[in-house]
């Protein structure tokens, strides 16, 4: 039982520096993952779009950098991202809503 609590501790401690690295230099948890391209093409996009977006619109390029980063921990941590579960969530409610709905569904 006592090993079980170690690894949750490692774990736990491992996603957390992840999270600290991610905060500090975008693409971080990629990198200490092991996905240095990954990681080093979040660090260029992330720049490339404060870059861009913040003289103009300020509060637009810190949503992407927040995003850009989000989603870098996300690939990191669990080996997907960000649109690929977006995706899955309009495939998801367009097969909810293209489903006829009991016996209303034949009438006019």
């Amino acid at each position: 039982m006592q090993t079980t609590q170690s690894m949750d501790g490692n774990t736990t401690l491992a996603k957390t520096a992840m999270v600290a690295a991610e905060v500090l230099v975008p693409g971080a948890s990629n990198l200490v993952a092991g996905n240095v391209g990954t990681g080093v093409a979040t660090f260029i996009g992330t720049v490339a779009a404060v870059a861009v977006l913040a003289p103009t619109m300020p509060i637009l390029g810190a949503l992407a950098a927040i995003g850009l980063r989000v989603n870098s921990y996300r690939l990191a941590t669990s080996g997907t991202n960000l649109l690929s579960d977006a995706s899955n969530a309009i495939t998801a409610a367009n097969e909810v809503i293209s489903k006829p709905s009991g016996p209303q569904s034949g009438k006019a």
